[in-house]
């Protein structure tokens, strides 16, 4: 049989020169939709399988994946937009609709301007914003932790990240706290940062560090978004 990649011939499931797979079926809407539910309910690999795996083993599954052991893993930077596209539907399809009374018009001036551009770039922006926290945890990683490149930090950060969002979910469903300001996805993004980085030899260092990361990553924001609040009152951007 001839490898429809590379054209090597060869009999195996697979081929022993660029990995292609013997038998590929015509692209159809049968085969999509199986490719793509397969990709979500597969507890052996992809979305479902980096839920299960990030919830019970993270530092094993972080660690493999950066040492290359990447079978049935889902790419970090994929499950973090998968993650994040899930949460945006399930917030469209839930929202609660607004009182009149609490929608308030643009102030005219000062810190209250401020705040309500930040606020108005939070909701609008949320998907962007989301996404790019990798840099600054990764980043806060690099500086606390120093065992990885920071591409790697952000491969981790976005497991972390991904995986926080995927609980921040079921966290909007009870509670309706938008990301940014749920405890609970925080409580999370700590947890993991605990549990991969963790010291056998030294439990309460590992936890005075991770606190110190949580901190680091939330000032980052912090300083970010009061910026672009004020550069978007400056410039009406």
């Amino acid at each position: 049989m001839k490898c429809v990649s590379c054209n090597t011939e060869h009999d195996e499931n697979f081929c022993p020169n660029c990995g292609q797979r013997n038998g590929v079926m015509r692209i159809t809407i049968s085969s999509i939709v199986e490719s793509t539910f397969s990709t979500f309910v597969n507890m052996d690999r992809g979305f479902l399988f980096n839920l299960k795996s990030l919830f019970l083993a993270p530092k094993k599954t972080v660690l493999e994946y950066i040492k290359g052991k990447r079978k049935g893993i889902l790419n970090p930077i994929s499950y973090l937009i998968l993650t994040i596209s899930l949460y945006l539907i399930i917030i469209t399809i839930v929202r609660i609709p607004k009182d009149p009374t609490d929608i308030i018009s643009s102030p005219k001036s000062g810190i209250r301007k401020i705040a309500y551009e930040i606020g108005y770039l939070l909701r609008a922006y949320i998907k962007y914003f989301w996404i790019f926290s990798i840099i600054p945890l990764g980043a806060t990683l690099k500086l606390l932790f120093r065992k990885h490149n920071f591409p790697e930090y952000l491969a981790i950060s976005s497991f972390i990240i991904g995986q926080a969002t995927a609980i921040g979910i079921v966290s909007y469903l009870l509670f309706k706290i938008p990301l940014f300001f749920d405890p609970v996805v925080f409580g999370v993004i700590s947890l993991l940062i605990f549990k991969i980085f963790k010291q056998k030899n030294n439990v309460f260092e590992s936890l005075l560090i991770t606190f110190a990361a949580l901190i680091l990553f939330i000032l980052q924001w912090i300083v970010l978004i009061i910026i672009l609040g004020v550069l978007k009152v400056q410039f009406d951007f």
